[in-house]
């Protein structure tokens, strides 16, 4: 099919489907992003001036709400949150996208880490400020009683059951009434929720935009994480001038460029 004919089957395709928004740039190709907020978010908050900026270039992009936003508060494990990733990728393949990118912000950079191991297949991820460290000894020390009552409650058949947990998000501590198998699968300190994990998981290399903020508590150094994946030639860790909140804004120029050159390489 001609290149021209694509991109008008692809918006044809994108307007019968108001929950994948749409506009296509021709310098852009046929890309598609699908966006992930961060702990306790949405995709109206922290993403969206990032996800627009996007959409401005020329891009695709789609906002899910993941199951740890404020409004869901994390009802859904860390598992069941990657399969809603890949709903949207899955949809986004079948409307015609040549390449489908997943892009996270904090705990949503964790996740397409996470996605990126267990559903091969990508053209790239993005990950702003990533963040969710469960392996780390002060938050394994400070939670060590909720993770003992979570896999207590799992090991007796009970995993379904909600109970009263701790979180963190920012440095700033919170309490949280969820089944305890979803508790468990996000804080377990080996669970499917580690970055180092993740990253050494990852089985064929792909492009990872890896962008934290020089003023970000949070950020861990290049070593941590981002050495641990597969090594490919559009591979980026790049540090710029933000705090946590505000990593996405700041670097969806770098984003837009990256983008683009991940056609231009094919």
């Amino acid at each position: 099919m001609p290149r021209f004919l694509g991109f008008i089957l692809l918006l044809c395709l994108a307007a019968a489907s108001p929950p994948v928004s749409m506009t296509l740039a021709a310098d852009a190709g046929p890309t598609a992003v699908v966006v992930l907020h961060g702990k306790q978010g949405a995709p109206d908050r922290l993403v969206a001036d990032f996800s627009a900026q996007l959409r401005a270039a020329g891009f695709v992009v789609v906002t899910p709400e993941m199951p740890w936003s404020g409004r869901r508060e994390f009802a859904e494990g860390f598992d069941a949150a990657l399969r809603e990733i890949d709903a949207a990728v899955r949809e986004l393949r079948a409307k015609g996208a040549a390449r489908v990118v997943v892009a996270g912000h904090s705990l949503g950079g964790n996740a397409a880490l996470a996605y990126a191991a267990r559903f091969p297949g990508l053209d790239g991820i993005v990950c702003l400020a990533p963040a969710h460290t469960p392996e780390q000894p002060r938050q394994r020390e400070r939670f060590a009683a909720d993770i003992t009552l979570a896999r207590e409650m799992v090991a007796s058949g009970r995993g379904e059951d909600a109970a009263r947990f701790h979180d963190l998000n920012m440095g700033k501590g919170f309490e949280l009434t969820v089944p305890a198998q979803s508790y468990l699968s996000y804080n377990d300190p080996q669970g499917p929720a580690v970055m180092p994990k993740s990253a050494a998981a990852i089985k064929t290399a792909l492009p990872i935009l890896w962008i934290v903020g020089a003023r970000d508590p949070l950020t861990r150094d290049k070593a941590y994480v981002f050495d641990l994946a597969p090594a490919h030639p559009l591979s980026r860790y790049v540090v710029i001038d933000a705090d946590h909140k505000g990593t996405p804004t700041a670097a969806a120029g770098l984003v837009v460029e990256w983008l683009r050159g991940l056609g231009s390489a094919k």
